[in-house]
């Protein structure tokens, strides 16, 4: 597979009244298409920063970001972001939520509209096209919140703790539906997650962060070698424990 993100030597620098505080130094990986990447460290590591990095919504100090070998500065459309909390607006319904993202970037039109329609009807959303998010549960909030950020055709997709805010047993079918979609779509994912257990189920490598300043300590191959993979059914798996005692061993949670 072809390379589609490289983040290369990336530092963040922060001013204080104590002086510079370094919380990313010389971070450094590439992304294939199609690839899930998780990211996982110890909390203040600078994980959040740096998808908020890559998306261009915080500026790097040093370093580069290339998607498709092409430099990146500031904001690109190529880049989707997904949040811990969904951000669907309460008075919107919808598919009014749904096509925001096309409204703002000033590309709705028939054919964004049909795609919108497609993506709603794929993913069983269409029949309640017409409700408000407060009607709906958390996981067709997030499903609904993911359909507004596919709708703008982004190359990859970043989710920052996107499914921190539901309870265990909902996180978990969600992170099921979620992941099939993606996988469905081709999609090019990084997720940031303080769950080890959910940074294996879904990725195809773990990248471990270092405690700050966050620098790449290891980055994990994670293979199931089982077809119709999913984030539920790799947890019966003998390999799911041994990866877990490995990154568990990585972030030096014992230490």
């Amino acid at each position: 597979m072809e390379t589609i993100l490289e983040i290369k030597n990336i530092c963040k620098t922060y001013q204080s009244k104590e002086g510079e505080i370094l919380a990313l130094k010389d971070i450094h990986f590439k992304v294939k298409k199609g690839e899930f990447i998780s990211i996982i460290g110890p909390s203040g590591c600078g994980k959040s920063t740096l998808l908020s990095i890559i998306s261009g919504l915080e500026k790097k100090t040093e370093g580069e970001i290339y998607i498709e070998n092409k430099k990146i500065e500031g904001i690109s459309e190529q880049v989707g972001y997904m949040l811990q909390k969904d951000c669907l607006l309460e008075w919107r319904n919808i598919w009014s939520n749904s096509i925001l993202g096309l409204e703002l970037k000033g590309r709705l039109n028939e054919e964004s509209k049909k795609y919108v329609e497609s993506l709603l009807k794929k993913y069983n959303l269409y029949d309640f096209k017409d409700k408000y998010p407060s009607e709906l549960s958390g996981g067709m909030r997030q499903r609904a919140a993911l359909i507004r950020t596919l709708a703008t055709k982004p190359k990859i997709l970043l989710l920052d703790e996107a499914f921190s805010a539901l309870d265990y047993q909902t996180r978990i079918m969600v992170t099921n539906d979620i992941y099939g979609i993606l996988r469905k779509e081709n999609m090019t994912a990084i997720i940031v997650t303080h769950d080890i257990s959910e940074a294996i189920s879904m990725a195809d490598k773990v990248v471990v962060l270092t405690k700050r300043p966050g620098k790449v300590k290891d980055i994990c191959k994670i293979n199931f070698e089982m077809e119709n993979r999913n984030p539920i059914n790799v947890r019966e798996s003998l390999k799911f424990s041994t990866y877990f005692n490995t990154l568990w061993k990585e972030l030096g949670v014992d230490e």
